[in-house]
């Protein structure tokens, strides 16, 4: 499944949405998905990621469109929000079930358009990003509960995919780690690899790879 989200994304600029319950690996796959398309040449800006059941009242706006100077109390400066940080990049907005009504019309209006009026502006901004969203709800059924707007999940439709567990997938947990392990290496300086041998031995079947907590500390080995 992951290698045929990677094809999917390398090769389209739609929207995706990641469905599946907490840690399956949403937010490591938006990663995966923009070092991709890095790679690629195709996104030459950066990845930014926010977890929307974060965002609450009024800084919910500023957080995502932005706020000029003097918005509101508080205001003292300029802010370029996050989708304007995503410009020519990707945006991974996790629990994107969490979004108010407003901010979701907003956003609908982004993506169709790819501009947008700051909080207290009025001077439209624009922004060009690849957007990823993830959610652990049923998104029609949020829209059915008045929770979530119809026309934003149909934006956001083109290419669904829905992440089982990773104790659900244990063939994953490989490759998973095997991305985790080269980021903390890149970002660390450190080289880190994956011990298989130990790893055969502590776990004679892929059934018993489930406490991937706990494998993963027996099967570290630095140099």
């Amino acid at each position: 499944m992951i290698e045929q989200i990677e094809t999917v994304a390398t090769r389209s600029k739609s929207p995706m949405l990641l469905m599946g319950p907490t840690g399956a690996g949403k937010s490591q796959l938006a990663r995966r998905v923009f070092d991709l398309k890095k790679q690629k040449h195709q996104l030459p800006g950066r990845f930014v990621e926010v977890n929307c059941a974060t965002l609450r009242g009024d800084g919910a706006m500023s957080t995502l469109f932005g706020h000029i100077k003097g918005a509101y109390t508080g205001a003292s400066a300029d802010r370029a929000g996050l989708l304007r940080s995503a410009h020519q990049g990707l945006l991974f907005l996790d629990e994107i079930g969490e979004l108010g009504l407003d901010e979701q019309a907003m956003l609908l209006r982004a993506l169709e358009e790819k501009r947008f009026l700051p909080v207290g502006g009025d001077k439209e901004v624009e922004s060009d990003f690849q957007l990823i969203a993830g959610t652990n709800r049923d998104l029609q059924v949020s829209v059915l509960e008045g929770r979530f707007r119809e026309d934003l999940l149909a934006r956001l439709n083109l290419w669904t995919y829905r992440l089982p567990g990773l104790a659900e997938r244990a063939e994953d947990i490989e490759p998973n780690l095997d991305f985790e392990l080269e980021r903390h290496s890149r970002e660390n300086h450190q080289r880190v690899m994956f011990n298989r041998k130990r790893a055969n031995a502590t776990s004679p079947s892929p059934a018993a790879a489930t406490p991937v907590g706990a494998a993963t500390s027996a099967i570290w080995a630095r140099r």
